[in-house]
């Protein structure tokens, strides 16, 4: 991956974001090292030749990843191709290397985040109060790949079965 790239995009994060990496106790320089490590899988998502996200999966079990992703205020631009790759890309190939599991966590009111991480398939498995560098509290959330269906309507199965009341 490019530091050039991972640096430019670290240098325009979304506040939301640069908060969340601070109470991880990064700054910069160390944000960059880890993101600019080997991952297991990693991609920058660019518009208009300019860095909007970041999203690296780093290995924590022989059969688990921890996710991150980081974006600029402008990301909305490269949504869609992330989401994508996520799906058609990232999911299966993560499979086929043997990890069923990825986790990820992030500050308690990153709505963004929060919305984002939901939308991909993700599930809130517990918040992690007093986490953060100052005591910020975090939600972990999940994403089992192999039984992973993105924004399956249950609801709408229920209702479609249930005969109408007269």
């Amino acid at each position: 991956m490019n530091t050039a790239d991972i640096s430019s995009l670290l240098s325009r994060l979304r506040p939301r974001d640069r908060e969340e990496l601070v109470e991880y106790g990064f700054d910069h320089a160390s944000a960059l090292a880890a993101f600019a490590a080997p991952a297991v899988l990693s991609r920058v998502f660019s518009a208009r030749a300019s860095p909007q996200a970041l999203i690296a999966f780093h290995a924590l079990t022989p059969r688990a990843l921890v996710v991150s992703m980081v974006a600029a205020p402008e990301w909305r631009s490269v949504l869609r191709d992330v989401w994508r790759w996520s799906q058609r890309e990232a999911k299966p190939q993560l499979l086929r290397l043997g990890y069923h599991r990825a986790e990820c966590r992030t500050m308690q009111g990153h709505e963004d985040a929060i919305r984002f991480l939901e939308h991909l398939g993700f599930r809130q498995e517990c918040p992690i109060p007093d986490f953060g560098a100052s005591g910020a509290a975090f939600i972990q959330y999940a994403w089992r790949l192999e039984n992973h269906v993105p924004h399956q309507d249950t609801q709408g199965a229920t209702r479609a079965a249930t005969p109408a009341t007269p």
